[in-house]
């Protein structure tokens, strides 16, 4: 018979028993630890690269910052401008209110004096709702028709003689008057 040749095999054999579970046991864990290195490598490898992409986006971000203050600071005088131009258009309104008011008030003053009286002077306070005028008269009836006048219109809450005198050798009787104007119904 011939002599059995003798196999040379590069493979380990394995060992049985506790040694072998321990040599198992171990290469699992080098297998494992090679992973969670090249693992680790991958996300330190992405962290560095996606540094380069953040900077660029506060890059861009502070650029456009720029931009928006730029345009803040230019649209800054114009904006002003606006609120002094609405500002004085505010005090405009009101005041061409208030003239209208007083506009209305001398109107219907005219409108109840009697065609023998002349106006003399006449002083508006709307702030303290008061009218003051002065009236001249060559005839004292005129002012017995001035007062039906004044106590029937709904322009006046109170109706006042401030002051009665004879002017021009007694030809015209001055009279002031003192009224105070009744308060609108909104």
């Amino acid at each position: 018979m011939p002599a059995k040749k003798r196999e040379i095999s590069l493979l380990l054999e394995e060992k049985k028993g506790f040694p072998g579970t321990i040599e198992r046991i171990t290469e699992w864990l080098i297998n494992i630890g090679r992973w969670i290195i090249v693992f680790t490598e991958l996300i330190v490898i992405l962290s560095f690269l996606s540094r380069f992409w953040l900077d660029q986006r506060v890059a861009n971000l502070y650029d456009q910052t720029v931009q928006k203050i730029a345009i803040i600071e230019a649209a800054a005088d114009f904006e002003k401008e606006f609120r002094s131009l609405n500002q004085r258009l505010d005090q405009t309104n009101t005041l061409q209110s208030q003239n209208q008011d007083q506009s209305e008030i001398l109107e219907n003053i005219i409108a109840i004096l009697p065609p023998e009286i002349s106006l003399k002077s006449i002083k508006i306070n709307g702030d303290q709702g008061g009218v003051e005028f002065i009236i001249l008269s060559p005839k004292e009836s005129t002012f017995i028709t001035l007062f039906q006048n004044l106590i029937l219109t709904p322009l006046f809450s109170e109706v006042e003689i401030a002051n009665v005198s004879t002017r021009t050798l007694g030809l015209e009787t001055e009279l002031s008057i003192k009224a105070k104007l009744a308060l609108k119904q909104k």
